[in-house]
């Protein structure tokens, strides 16, 4: 009999190659189609501007590119167009001090309608734009409804008025904060219109305030006390006082609240504007939106070395919005400016017809019927008005925001090519793979058959026993069918 030796199996050695470097050679082209199919920078381009303008304005507008390393700024051209494509206006965008690009574009007087805001860009290589639709109507002074996300505890709300001595009492006991709300921990003013009687005024906390002077007057028209908010919640009680400081008259009041929020001022010389904020941590750059009436007309940045407004206001009174990023309207702080002129009369005029305008919506105002009836002495106009817009700083005006992303990939069926060539090869190599298992399989039982028959035995050699092993071919081939399979699969990558 004749044992075989291992220098007899050489057909082993010569098969086994190809086993061992399969799963290498699949584990390299599976990586390749996964750097592949590495996902194009997301373009996500955003454009944000007014959905309801009037004929004859400018419409303010800001675009951004969101990506994983922040806000980008693309050149970009901003276009108006009407319903049926033609160009109205454009602009070139420029470039935020804070985050994205801003601008505006003009309408002309005589058209009215629907038109379309388009912003166009490049993204690596990629065009993207954004589009939706205005309406142009005369009338879109009057559409906005400003608010915030608070709390019920954080809305200024005036307490009914409690007169102990009708006599001594003044006719007004009006106190309101003047930017509208008060951050905690910044200072922020309390104006108590009294009217035209000299009246002694002081202010009590109840809970969350802390105030630099408790006790003022006696004096006419607006009283202004500094203040601090030192929590979410702030109520205070506005007494006034008769002979030897005895109360005759008060309310309760809850103070607005806007945690985190932005402190903001202007002021106006000529049809300049100077814009002044307060901020937790300094003050930075911010963006400043300006509204005439209810319209988004501008879009500014500025910053505290530079804080006029880089174009004269026209006669009229402004709203100015500021913000410290693209994402924090909640947070932002409010305030007007009236710009006089000699034909639409003084700033007080101007304001008080401004908010008699919404009187039957809001209600009249008490301090505007004062301005109309001429008890606010014009040295206290800048007063009058910070009082008179106080509670109207309050709400934010939000902004329309479309994002357009590209609607085709350009690599998209060049990818699909390398993922058909992939899952062939991966195949291809599994059959190669199963091939050389059967191969040796059939050498395997061949041999062992020359095995038994070379023993001296009588007996026939017995039968082999049923083992799964005569299978492996079978297995791997379908393990590799699956990887083929999964690296057809677009989603899996």
């Amino acid at each position: 009999m004749s044992i075989p030796t291992e220098k007899q199996r050489r057909d082993f050695p010569r098969f086994a190659w190809p086993v061992r470097i399969a799963p290498s050679v699949v584990a390299g082209i599976l990586a390749a189609l996964w750097l592949s199919e590495a996902p194009d920078p997301a373009i996500g381009f955003s454009l944000s501007g007014p959905s309801l303008v009037a004929p004859g304005t400018k419409v303010g507008l800001r675009a951004w590119h969101l990506t994983d390393q922040g806000v980008d700024a693309p050149p970009t051209i901003a276009e108006l167009r009407d319903e049926s494509g033609a160009l109205i206006s454009t602009t070139t965008m420029m470039t935020s001090l804070v985050q994205g690009l801003e601008g505006e574009v003009a309408l002309p007087e005589d058209f009215e309608g629907t038109a379309f805001l388009v912003a166009r860009t490049k993204i690596d290589g990629n065009e993207a734009s954004a589009t939706y639709s205005v309406s142009v109507e005369p009338d879109a002074f009057v559409a906005y409804q400003p608010g915030r996300e608070t709390s019920p505890f954080q809305v200024y709300e005036l307490g009914q008025l409690r007169v102990i001595d009708a006599e001594a009492a003044p006719q007004e006991l009006d106190p309101r904060i003047e930017g509208g709300a008060c951050v905690p921990e910044l200072q922020c003013w309390l104006s108590v219109w009294v009217g035209e009687k000299a009246t002694r005024v002081r202010v009590v906390s109840i809970t969350g305030v802390r105030f630099e002077k408790t006790l003022l007057g006696p004096a006419k028209g607006f009283l202004r006390f500094p203040l601090f908010v030192l929590g979410n919640e702030a109520r205070i009680e506005v007494q006034a006082l008769g002979p030897v400081d005895r109360v005759v008259a008060s309310r309760e009041v809850r103070l607005p609240v806007v945690p985190g929020g932005v402190s903001a001022r202007a002021s106006v010389d000529g049809r300049q504007v100077r814009v002044e904020w307060d901020e937790l941590g300094g003050s930075g750059p911010v963006l400043v939106d300006v509204y005439r009436g209810s319209q988004w007309s501008y879009a500014f940045s500025l910053t505290p070395a530079e804080p006029w407004l880089p174009v004269p206001l026209d006669p009229g009174v402004w709203r100015l919005q500021v913000r410290v990023d693209l994402f924090s309207t909640n947070t932002a702080g409010v305030t007007h400016v009236v710009i006089p002129s000699d034909s639409a009369g003084t700033a007080l005029e101007i304001a008080a017809r401004a908010v008699l305008a919404d009187a039957q919506r809001e209600g009249l105002d008490p301090i505007a019927m004062a301005i109309v009836d001429g008890r606010v002495p014009l040295d206290q106009t800048q007063d009058a008005i910070a009082a008179l817009f106080g509670p109207r700083n309050f709400g934010v005006v939000s902004l329309a925001t479309v994002v357009s992303h590209l609607e085709a990939d350009s690599g998209s069926g060049r990818r699909g090519i390398l993922r058909w060539i992939a899952a062939a090869i991966i195949l291809a190599i599994g059959v190669l793979v199963s091939l050389v298992l059967l191969r040796l399989e059939l050498l395997a039982q061949a041999r062992a058959r020359e095995l038994l028959e070379g023993f001296e035995d009588d007996e026939p050699p017995p039968s082999p026993a049923p083992s799964l092993e005569r299978w492996l071919w079978a297995f791997v081939f379908l393990v590799f069918a699956l990887i083929a399979t999964l690296a057809l699969s677009k989603g899996w990558f």
